[in-house]
Order: C-alpha cells, then sequence, then structure tokens
C-alpha cells in the first residue's frame, strides 16, 4: 500500500470518527496517529540508513581492493577513501535525519 493510499484511508477514517466521538477522544485519536506515522518514519529512515551503510561499506571494500592491485600502500589508500567519502552525499549525515533518529 502506497503512502498517498494510507494517508487517503487515514484522513477518511478520521473524518468518520470524529462525526462519531467526542471531539476530546477525537483529539487522543488523532493524536495517537501523529505519533504512530512518526514513529514509521523513523523506522523508515533507520532502515534506509542501514542499507547506505552497507551500500557504501561495499563500494569502499571495492575502492580499497582496486587501489591496492594499482600497488598504493594502506596510506594512500585511506587518503583517497577519505577524499572520496567527502566528496559523496551522504543523506544520513544531514543534521534534520541524525535529529530524528538520534534524539527521539
Amino acid at each position: 500500500m502506497s503512502d498517498s493510499q494510507r494517508r487517503r484511508e487515514r484522513r477518511h477514517f478520521l473524518k468518520q470518527i470524529k462525526k462519531r466521538v467526542s471531539t476530546a477522544e477525537f483529539d487522543k485519536i488523532k493524536k495517537q496517529f501523529q505519533e504512530e506515522g512518526k514513529s514509521l518514519r523513523i523506522e523508515d529512515l533507520r532502515e534506509s540508513l542501514e542499507a547506505e551503510k552497507e551500500k557504501l561499506a561495499h563500494q569502499e571494500g571495492l575502492m580499497r581492493e582496486k587501489l591496492k592491485a594499482d600497488g598504493l600502500k594502506k596510506k594512500a589508500i585511506d587518503t583517497k577513501i577519505e577524499e572520496w567519502y567527502s566528496s559523496i552525499k551522504i543523506w544520513s549525515l544531514h543534521s534534520d535525519v541524525y535529529d530524528n533518529l538520534i534524539n527521539n
């Protein structure tokens, strides 16, 4: 089920609930939905982060093998890897992602 379809179903459900329960109960249900959505988003971020870590580790391993085969020393290889990491954009290092994963 896609995110937009879930959102539509949730909004429809909330409209139906609002007609049947008191305002206080509705606010409580709505808050529970918000908390559940936030926890699902954070879990999704964690899964994406793990996938990205695995991908980068694999790429780094391949680069190290290639550079070693080219005859470079460990220090030179480490320097090249550091340059590579600084040249790529790692989304998981962005502050908003970090804040959601670490501070919550």
